[in-house]
Parts: structure tokens; sequence; C-alpha cells
């Protein structure tokens, strides 16, 4: 199975994605699940999607996401995660996760705020995941690459 995680601290930019990484990966595969830990709830369709809410797979949700994913049955699964996941954290936990059934990457959509006004957050994002995606977040060549590179 492989695990993409997608970070950042905004909802929409991170909703959009996972939609654009459902619609290439549905092509792939009919196993497909969404472990939603993202602010709001996204409202997909047609993929098996599990709410992961009331925390943080980072820390409170850990044992939650460490259990079902430890069941899903799936070629892949995306976890869009909560804003207020610690980068560092959440990257021991998805450490923590990978074996030679798990293959996991990570990918951070760091707007152009939180460059600005928290450059500390915007380097632990940059550090502790596998890809970045810089705002503008435009369905571009830059989207299309950043989905080919992970499947």
């Amino acid at each position: 199975m492989r695990l993409i995680a997608i970070t950042g601290m905004l909802h929409q930019p991170k909703a959009r994605f996972t939609q654009a990484l459902i619609k290439v990966l549905s092509a792939e595969t009919d196993r497909l699940a969404l472990l939603d830990n993202s602010d709001v709830p996204l409202a997909i369709n047609g993929v098996t999607r599990q709410r992961l809410a009331g925390g943080c797979v980072c820390c409170s949700l850990a044992p939650t996401l460490i259990s079902k994913l430890g069941r899903l049955d799936a070629d892949y699964a995306l976890l869009p995660v909560s804003a207020l996941a610690d980068p560092g954290e959440l990257a021991s936990i998805l450490d923590s996760l990978r074996s030679e059934r798990t293959q996991i990457t990570t990918v951070s959509l760091i707007d152009a705020q939180t460059q600005t006004r928290n450059p500390y957050l915007t380097r632990k994002l940059e550090s502790s995941s596998d890809f970045h995606v810089y705002e503008p977040f435009a369905f571009s060549e830059t989207m299309h690459a950043a989905i080919g590179l992970l499947l």
C-alpha cells in the first residue's frame, strides 16, 4: 500500500490536491481509501472515506491512524492532515509505519502567508516532507509533476 499524507496550513489547497490525486489514482486502481483528518470534512464521492476527527494524527489520533492503516485493504490511501499537526511529530509517526507493505510519501502545500509570517514552520514543513508545492496552488504543470512523482 502507498500512503500519501498531504500537509499544509490551508484547507482548500489540500482538498483540491486530494481531489486531483483521487482522480488520477482512480484510473490506476479501485482500491483507494481516504483517511480524512483535514480541518473540515472533505466532501468527496466515489472513494472509501474514513473520518479521523477530534484531534490530530500526529498526537491524539496517532493510535487510531496506526490501527486503521493496519486493517486497511487498499493500494493507495490518502491522508489529508489537520493544519494543527506538528510536521516533526507527524514525520515521526509516519516513519514508524513504514514497512515493506506500507510506502509513505508526505506532500507539503506551503502557502505564501506561512512562508512570510512563520519561516520556522515553513522550514519544518520542508524538512519533514518528501515533496513540497508552493503557492500559487494552480493545477498547472507543477501540480501534474507532483502527482506524477507520487505514482
